[in-house]
């Protein structure tokens, strides 16, 4: 049987070559998703970096360190940290998850974020810290039919068994998209937007809260505002992409 099934398997791709997730071309082996090309393209976030904000900084020669915006105004957050930048292809593939539901983009996004999570392994300690996505509206959600952070939070932490709480934070109103507001509008947009729907279950614990983009940063700072009064101890923010602002 299994040898049938091999053959069977076999059969599907030559009839029905896989193709990469970003540009449709023929993958010649087994367990990639991505081409050769597109992976090529993909813009990493790499030292030197701000400590605390993650954004890149122009200046080799220092290593990570603060920026100026961190300097002037520290966020909420202790720290926040993006796989790549916010580009193609992986901006479309985000785009595909977030608003059409394609979660056949999960396993080239997983591709994407694979070379970082070794390292988010290592500091995230089950017993002690606790993920939660950034939370949609119920009507939005419903309309979307899925929540990407929490999707791609379940790929960040693969180990996070209850640490993960799928509910944890709620959006109190529906709000306008972000992206077709400004600067200072988005914050007004969000202010006291999120709750901690249990405070108990984040109350002395460090927060690992997970978004799909950051860009100017305002959502995960409301979401680490409501997460700090409800007694969190500490706000670490992880997304898959950021905008670039050094490029």
């Amino acid at each position: 049987m299994k040898l049938w099934k091999k053959w069977a398997g076999g059969g599907v791709e030559l009839i029905f070559p896989r193709r990469c997730s970003c540009c449709r071309v023929g993958l010649p082996g087994k367990g990639q998703v991505i081409c050769a090309d597109c992976l090529a393209t993909i813009h990493y976030l790499q030292s030197p970096l701000c400590s605390c904000c993650g954004r890149g900084l122009p200046d080799s020669s220092g290593g990570d360190h603060l920026c100026g915006f961190c300097l002037r105004q520290p966020p909420v957050y202790g720290r926040a940290r993006s796989v790549v930048y916010y580009e193609e292809p992986v901006s479309h593939l985000l785009h595909r998850l977030k608003y059409a539901a394609d979660t056949s983009t999960l396993p080239a996004l997983a591709q994407v974020m694979a070379p970082f999570m070794y390292d988010l392994a290592q500091e995230f300690q089950p017993a002690a810290d606790r993920i939660i996505p950034v939370p949609l509206f119920p009507a939005r959600l419903k309309k979307r039919g899925l929540n990407q952070s929490l999707l791609l939070a379940r790929i960040f932490f693969p180990q996070a068994g209850t640490a993960l709480l799928v509910d944890g934070m709620i959006r109190t109103r529906d709000t306008p998209p972000q992206t077709s507001l400004d600067g200072d509008t988005r914050r007004k947009n969000l202010k006291g937007a999120f709750a901690v729907r249990i405070p108990a279950a984040v109350r002395g614990r460090r927060i690992f809260l997970v978004d799909d983009v950051l860009t100017t940063g305002t959502t995960v700072i409301e979401c680490g505002r409501a997460l700090l009064a409800a007694g969190a101890v500490e706000i670490s923010v992880v997304t898959v992409a950021r905008v670039a602002e050094y490029r």
